[in-house]
């Protein structure tokens, strides 16, 4: 008699809830990996991202490719999570591995290389990114490549962002 008391409260409760979506994980979410509020986005950070990824990937992506492995390579580059040195990972880039496995790795790779390229530009410039928003732009232009509809650099928010980087990192 408890389990059938049981099992009808929860199911009247996951009823009276607007959205079960709300309550578990990833379901529902179009952007599982990261999806900031469009005014925690710096611009600037965003826009470089977006336009330097669509640059080195366009072409690339196919339909079956796992962007939210890339993504989640990114986001744990630039959160500090990975241990493993960068040229390690190259090297198991080489060798036969999943497909998955294989995007996380380059989403590791590429959000490295691509702080290596800020570093060039000046001494002060990486300090001046913001990584979620980095993070952000690089996601959202490996799903529109997936998609097939990505950002060009007349875009005049990538455009005025990628300036905006420009003129601090002189």
């Amino acid at each position: 008699m408890f389990k059938k008391l049981s099992f009808i409260a929860l199911f009247a409760m996951l009823s009276a809830c607007s959205s079960v979506t709300n309550y578990v994980p990833f379901m529902g979410n179009s952007k599982p990996v990261i999806n900031l509020d469009e005014e925690k986005i710096d611009q600037k950070s965003y826009a470089v991202a977006y336009a330097s990824t669509v640059q080195t990937y366009k072409g690339q992506i196919k339909d079956d490719y796992d962007v939210n492995s890339f993504g989640n390579g990114v986001k744990q580059y630039y959160d500090g999570a990975i241990l493993v040195p960068i040229e390690q990972i190259k090297a198991k880039l080489a060798s036969g591995i999943d497909s998955n496995v294989h995007a996380y790795y380059s989403g590791v790779v590429f959000a490295s290389d691509l702080q290596t390229n800020f570093s060039h530009l000046s001494k002060t410039c990486w300090s001046q990114i913001d990584r979620p928003s980095m993070t952000q732009g690089i996601y959202d232009a490996m799903i529109d490549l997936k998609k097939g509809k990505a950002r060009g650099e007349d875009d005049e928010y990538i455009s005025k962002g990628s300036e905006q980087l420009l003129n601090i990192c002189k």
